[in-house]
């Protein structure tokens, strides 16, 4: 991992991890745990030479009570299988910091949020040759639903996400996710 991404991670972990202490007394911020799984489907260039893939995640969130705002760390793994072949696949490995934006106040019903961020992505082809992996930046931004439940929360959403690289990765992951 180069630097500046290094920076970025740990920028991001500092900023969950340690929050700004007030003198007032408030409520502290809560922590959570989210995994998804769902759709991703591809557009642009991407969608030139692959079909409809999956995609999984995992997130370490912050969020402090009372704020519409929120954060999280992800980490994602996107397979697409090549159009025509069935060996071939096209992998995205990602790691994204990104910021959530409660619409509406909070209800037992749930709520609807934004979510938008940036990220670093590694992609591949496997095949018999097994390429190296290219690392590039990439930007998401989407609109999700959470319905909490006793305990945890199932989270619905769906996103556009950019990889900047020389043949425009771009695709619309559509996920169903569980947040702790």
């Amino acid at each position: 991992m180069n630097y500046p991404i290094r920076r970025l991670a740990v920028a991001a972990l500092a900023i969950m991890l340690f929050p700004r202490v007030r003198a007032n007394a408030q409520a502290s911020p809560s922590y959570s745990f989210g995994a998804s799984a769902g759709l991703a489907v591809p557009v642009s260039d991407l969608s030139n030479f692959t079909s409809s893939g999956y995609t999984v995640g995992v997130s370490l969130g912050m969020h402090q009570p009372l704020v519409p705002l929120g954060f999280r760390i992800e980490g994602s793994f996107t397979e697409f299988p090549w159009s025509g072949s069935s060996d071939i696949k096209h992998r995205i490995y990602g790691l994204s910091v990104d910021g959530l934006y409660n619409l509406g106040t909070p209800s037992a019903n749930g709520g609807l949020y934004l979510t938008g961020g940036v990220g670093y992505f590694g992609w591949k082809d496997t095949d018999i040759f097994d390429a190296g992996t290219t690392w590039d930046f990439g930007l998401n931004a989407g609109l999700g639903y959470y319905l909490p439940l006793s305990g945890f929360a199932v989270t619905f959403e769906a996103r556009y996400r950019n990889v900047f690289s020389s043949t425009n990765q771009a695709m619309f992951p559509i996920t169903v996710g569980v947040t702790f």
